[in-house]
């Protein structure tokens, strides 16, 4: 598809978009929803794209400098935990006053929309409520989190996990061999982001070494373990915690059914077997907190005190 070629896996979100530029029925407010890494924020840079190239056979010059006078994006700022109110009343508001420039709408990407404060979220819900005739917003969620006011204001596009063979045949075109490439798609659970930061960690090893021990560790129940696997994670707290989370999933599998062959990583079967037996909604329970404490990485809460949260939740579970 023209615009969209470079999207992987995300052929049906990008059918609906391309036909809603041919049909000339664009909608003034978007929502893409996903588990991250998965090409949200491509693809509305695409759609993005498609559309202000129809007016302005020039945007792809002013693109590739990320200074576009019609594409804003609005993101968390570094120093800060929520995307803030000020960004909505003294960024995109005055911006969306003004008339486009170049093309004939105005399109605005707010990134990590699960991030946008209540406050924010409130400014935002007036914009979206009486938008100018050429604004087109994206919201852009990692999580369906969003007040129902906003949801019923968007049209919302959810974006699936990748399989495996697309990350698999995508890392093989960036050098990496094939072995590797297909373990580590089957270790991303869907998300590229993840497979590529596999990918990158030489000490991809010494990294599972010490998220075993975390987990056996946690497994004693004894408090002092929390803070010993805080500091672990220390190591590389966004990578260590998503390992954990493979093995919580592959425990969860193996005690339900007794089948190694479907476990995530083969050499977890070990350890697994060593943790003495779960309850399954407790672990279910840990691995839906888990994934949204991972979300904190991104923002400026200091690493170790998100690292005991994670540590809590884990010993918790294995109880």
């Amino acid at each position: 598809m023209q615009y969209f070629e470079d999207i992987l896996g995300q052929e049906r979100a990008c059918r609906l978009l391309m036909k809603t530029i041919e049909n000339g029925n664009i909608h003034h407010a978007y929502l893409f929803t996903g588990p991250p890494g998965v090409g949200k924020f491509l693809t509305a840079r695409a759609f993005a794209r498609a559309i202000l190239l129809q007016h302005d056979p020039a945007t792809d010059i002013y693109l590739q400098q990320n200074m576009h006078p019609d594409l804003l994006v609005i993101e968390k700022r570094e120093d800060k935990t929520k995307i803030l109110i000020e960004q909505i009343i003294q960024e995109l508001e005055p911006w969306l006053a003004t008339r486009p420039y170049r093309a004939d709408r105005r399109i605005v990407i707010i990134r990590d929309a699960h991030l946008l404060g209540l406050p924010a979220a409130n400014a935002l819900l007036k914009t979206l409520e009486e938008p100018p005739a050429y604004a087109i917003i994206i919201l852009i969620a990692d999580e369906n989190t969003l007040t129902e006011t906003i949801l019923s204001r968007c049209q919302e596009l959810r974006f699936s996990p990748l399989n495996e063979a697309a990350i698999s045949n995508y890392l093989i075109k960036q050098g990496i061999d094939i072995e590797t490439s297909r373990r580590h798609a089957r270790l991303s659970q869907g998300s590229l982001q993840m497979a590529a930061a596999l990918s990158q960690t030489e000490e991809e090893q010494d990294l599972w070494r010490l998220a075993g021990e975390i987990i056996r560790g946690l497994a004693s129940g004894h408090e002092i373990e929390v803070f010993l696997a805080a500091e672990k994670m220390e190591t590389n707290p966004a990578i260590i915690s998503s390992m954990l989370e493979i093995i919580l999933r592959d425990l969860l599998v193996y005690q339900a059914s007794g089948n190694s062959e479907l476990l995530l990583l083969p050499e977890n079967l070990a350890l697994i077997q060593d943790i003495p037996a779960v309850q399954t909604a407790a672990v279910q329970e840990a691995l839906f907190t888990l994934h949204r404490l991972r979300e904190w990485y991104k923002t400026s809460v200091n690493s170790r005190l998100i690292n005991i949260n994670i540590s809590y939740v884990v010993m918790d579970a294995l109880k």
